[in-house]
């Protein structure tokens, strides 16, 4: 069985690749993981640099957002990680970036249209742009789960991505992949009008992400 240090352990690896990997900065963005078999989560804390914070700092928090562990301030997106918990049983991880390209994206796309093959079959469709609204609020989370549906990832009107998976490692590489497509589709809007996938392409790929997440 999963001991919470461990999983507390392992968001703060997660903490430090976001960092190394240049998805996110300062204290932007926010990671959490559900507790196996049970309605809580583990999630990073308001205004602590990702590396310095220790094992410690990270939150348990239960399904109606109370605090039962720690001394800090739960991300401030609490939320919208609850709202993914409660919406999508196959998920287990969130990580919300602020990285360059899926700011910019978010900042200009309505969305990301299926136009690669392979990079989809981990997002599960077309990467929707979910409607600008506060951050932290109820609304923000109501708007996110109605774009992200049952994919791997959506982005934030002008806010960045979120990401997810069935363990934390996942949802990072997710987050990585998202990032890697954004960029790939600003650099192909400025050649010219980005070329989607016909039918069978974008069924093919969506073939492969329910096979990924079964």
């Amino acid at each position: 069985m999963i001991k919470v240090e461990d999983m507390k352990k392992e968001l703060i690896e997660i903490c430090v690749k976001l960092i190394q990997k240049d998805l996110t900065h300062g204290t932007c963005g926010n990671i959490s993981c559900k507790i196996p078999g049970e309605k809580k989560i583990l999630i990073t804390p308001s205004r602590i640099p990702y590396e310095k914070i220790k094992p410690y700092d990270i939150l348990l928090v239960d399904f109606d957002g109370k605090v039962i562990e720690g001394n800090r301030t739960p991300s401030v997106e609490t939320p919208f990680h609850l709202a993914v918990y409660k919406n999508r049983l196959d998920v287990g991880a969130v990580v919300h970036t602020h990285s360059t390209y899926a700011l910019s994206a978010s900042s200009t796309a309505e969305k990301i249209p299926v136009f690669l093959d392979e990079i989809f079959s981990h997002i599960g469709g077309e990467l929707e742009v979910s409607p600008y609204a506060v951050p932290g609020s109820d609304n923000l989370a109501d708007l996110m789960i109605k774009h992200l549906k049952d994919k791997g990832a959506v982005l934030l009107s002008n806010h960045g991505s979120v990401c997810c998976g069935k363990k934390l490692e996942d949802a990072f590489r997710i987050a990585e992949i998202v990032e890697k497509t954004c960029k790939m589709y600003i650099l192909a809007s400025i050649l010219g009008e980005v070329k989607s996938l016909p039918k069978e392409g974008i069924e093919y790929q969506r073939k492969m992400y329910k096979e990924r997440i079964s």
